[in-house]
């Protein structure tokens, strides 16, 4: 090796290996061309750590591996917890919209029956519930007080007269008996011839004198006892008219206005207060006479106020007057109104006649949500609770009443059996995936 590496330094050429030379020998003359082979081996480790990386990278830059083409989809996860109601056929009612005025069906003026006397006190106010016979007012009632007393002891002299006159014909009656007696004896003795014609007489005269006495003395009971009934009768009266100081109510109901204050002098055609019998109020509104023929009594009312939400009330049509007005061309139709401590008399409300019924696909108001170009949508249930958004058209609307909320018809857009979201529509979109509670 020695003689070759000199050899190649006088520059001379290397010769190349036979193909029949052995390799141990080639294996001498191969180290000084190993350098290829390091490189290829650089070239293989390189290549392995740039897919390494690119594997790294991918990770980090897509968050997470690419799922395997056979891999199933994942479901969808619901967005939001919902409520939800079918679309149910109901009754819906068509309406005739009217207003009017809150009045009393029977309004009782109370006005007292003793006049000339001060009005001591007023006992209810405005809005108090008072029962038949309840005292309203009282009266002052000295003067009559005093002519009680008096008529009471005018009374007692008149009932002593009598018994006077009772005593005194009594006595005439015994008179009379005596003298009846005096002249049966008389008579007796006449007829023997025992005493004179004139005795006679004078015994007859007598009898007819107690006859006489014992006449005026049932008179004078008879008057006496008249006297009695007299002072009885002005005794009866005064107790009346002192009964009559207490102003009661002649029925039950609410007291509307008091119109008198205390100090005021009564009379009996000046009322103290103005009572709601029985506390019966009725809505009358005025109605076209072209609307009329669509109103039957007894047809359901529901009342409600634009000033008082808590005011929803079901009233029914009690009469419609016979008069129509010539100027307006329009009839009151008077709605009896349940009792309510909302309602008041002159209370302006509105009212709903039903005028006919029919069937319908209804859903609760909740369902509904209003767009910005005035149309409505619902949010129908589907498969997989994906919600659907349909418009909708619409019809009548039922109010609530008792524990049924608010309900719309709905006539075109959905079919009956279809469920509906009625809670949190406001958040949701077209396709969302929800969940559906009770």
């Amino acid at each position: 090796m020695q003689n070759l590496h000199s050899s190649h330094s006088h520059g001379a050429k290397a010769v190349p290996p036979r193909a029949d030379e052995s390799v141990d020998h080639y294996s001498e003359i191969a180290p000084p061309s190993a350098a290829p082979t390091r490189r290829w081996s650089g070239m293989l480790l390189g290549l392995g750590a740039g897919v390494l990386l690119t594997l790294a990278g991918t990770r980090i830059l897509g968050g997470r591996e690419a799922a395997p083409p056979d891999a199933a989809t994942p479901p969808p996860t619901a967005t939001q917890t919902v409520t939800a109601a079918a679309v149910s056929p109901t009754s819906v009612a068509d309406t005739l919209a009217v207003n009017g005025t809150v009045q009393a069906v029977d309004l009782l003026t109370i006005a007292p029956q003793a006049s000339g006397l001060q009005i001591r006190q007023i006992l209810v106010r405005e809005g108090d519930a008072v029962a038949v016979g309840q005292a309203i007012a009282t009266l002052d009632d000295a003067t009559l007080q005093a002519d009680l007393r008096q008529a009471q002891a005018q009374l007692s002299v008149a009932q002593a007269q009598v018994t006077q006159r009772q005593a005194a014909q009594a006595q005439a009656q015994a008179t009379l008996g005596e003298a009846q007696q005096n002249l049966e004896r008389t008579r007796a003795l006449a007829e023997r011839g025992a005493i004179s014609q004139q005795e006679l007489t004078r015994q007859q005269t007598q009898v007819v004198t107690a006859q006489e006495a014992v006449g005026l003395s049932r008179a004078e009971v008879t008057s006496a006892e008249a006297g009695v009934r007299s002072q009885q009768a002005t005794l009866d009266r005064l107790q009346t008219e002192l009964a009559q100081t207490t102003v009661r109510a002649p029925a039950a109901g609410v007291v509307a206005e008091r119109l008198a204050t205390v100090g005021d002098v009564s009379s009996t055609g000046t009322p103290i207060v103005t009572l709601i019998e029985n506390n019966q109020l009725e809505l009358t509104a005025e109605v076209p006479q072209a609307q009329l023929d669509r109103i039957s009594l007894g047809a359901p009312v529901a009342v409600a106020s634009n000033a008082d939400s808590r005011i929803t009330l079901q009233g029914t049509v009690r009469s419609i007057d016979p008069v129509i007005d010539a100027a307006t061309r329009v009839a009151n139709v008077n709605i009896t109104l349940p009792a309510s401590d909302l309602l008041k008399p002159g209370m302006f409300l509105r009212g709903d006649i039903t005028t006919s019924s029919r069937q319908g696909l209804t859903v609760p108001a909740t369902a509904l949500q209003p767009q910005p170009d005035g149309i409505s949508q619902v949010f129908v249930l589907g498969d997989g609770n994906q919600v659907e958004a349909r418009t909708v058209e619409l019809g009548n609307r039922i109010a609530a009443s008792g524990d049924d909320v608010a309900q719309v018809e709905v006539l075109q857009g959905l079919q009956s059996g279809e469920q509906v979201v009625i809670s949190g529509v406001g958040f949701l979109q077209d396709g969302d995936v929800v969940s559906v509670v009770e």
